[in-house]
């Protein structure tokens, strides 16, 4: 920057020292300074790059209660001097900045105008370039490989849904037991009775093959040796005194043939 550029520049911007003051950053280093802007979202010129004397980034927006918005501005300059950062900055929708208030910076160094930065003074002696791009190999690669690891790790130690169980239809026993117990107690009654021989019919009706009508069907399972067995001895404590009262485990026994057989409602 020529020194008559530069005197013109800094004059400009003395002028806006009440507006905003001064912020000041070493080159190549970032600096940081926040503004007010009372309507609109502000961002980086899209055209800027590396080969830009400076360069801008949105480092944070906050509302304010009062109206409009803060914005945290970090900027980092390749030449030094005195800037407007108005001239780095546009609204979301591609507007110009130049109604805001200036935001004067100053870029300084300590190294002659063709250095690259100044960030090397910052570094300690024996860092070299070399050393820095390893340490930043070993960095990505450690995380390259901790973000995967993380994420299966947190998938391995993630609850898991307890599994869904279908709920089943009673078993035919299940149906069957309250009714032989109320036989039991000599207390089964007409509808329940039928409601016995219906469960029966229907258990055995495909093995014994029993087409003819109800009561014919019935008729013959109560005389089959083992599908009559339960009906013939429901109806002896029904209909015989002298048979004594069964006991928990004869109900048991009498149903267990029938424990595994799973139904749906029958009525």
């Amino acid at each position: 920057m020529s020194l008559v550029v530069y005197i013109l520049t800094v004059f400009t911007m003395l002028g806006a020292t009440d507006a905003q003051p001064m912020a000041e950053a070493t080159r190549g280093i970032a600096g940081h300074v926040t503004i007010e802007v009372e309507q609109g979202m502000l961002r980086g010129r899209p055209d800027l790059d590396l080969d830009s004397p400076l360069l801008i980034r949105i480092a944070a927006v906050h509302s304010r209660p009062e109206g409009g918005f803060l914005f945290d501005l970090e900027f980092l300059g390749t030449q030094p001097g005195v800037f407007d950062l108005r001239e780095v900055l546009v609204f979301s929708n591609g507007a110009s900045t130049a109604q805001l208030d200036p935001i004067p910076i100053r870029i300084v160094s300590h190294l002659a105008d063709h250095s690259a930065s100044d960030l090397a003074m910052t570094m300690p002696p024996e860092s070299t370039l070399r050393g820095g791009y390893v340490t930043l190999l070993i960095v990505i690669g450690v995380v390259w490989i901790l973000v995967p690891a993380i994420v299966i790790t947190r998938r391995l130690l993630r609850p898991r849904p307890d599994p869904i169980v279908t709920p089943r239809g009673p078993t035919l026993a299940e149906q069957l037991a309250p009714l032989v117990e109320a036989a039991a107690d000599r207390q089964l009654t007409i509808p329940e009775q039928a409601r016995l021989e219906l469960l029966l019919y229907w258990h055995w009706q495909a093995a014994l093959q029993l087409d003819e009508s109800r009561p014919e069907a019935v008729a013959r399972l109560r005389r089959h040796d083992d599908a009559g067995q339960l009906l013939r001895t429901v109806e002896s404590w029904l209909h015989d005194p002298t048979t004594a009262a069964p006991t928990r485990d004869d109900i048991k026994k009498l149903l267990l043939p029938y424990g595994h057989v799973s139904t749906g409602a029958v009525s």
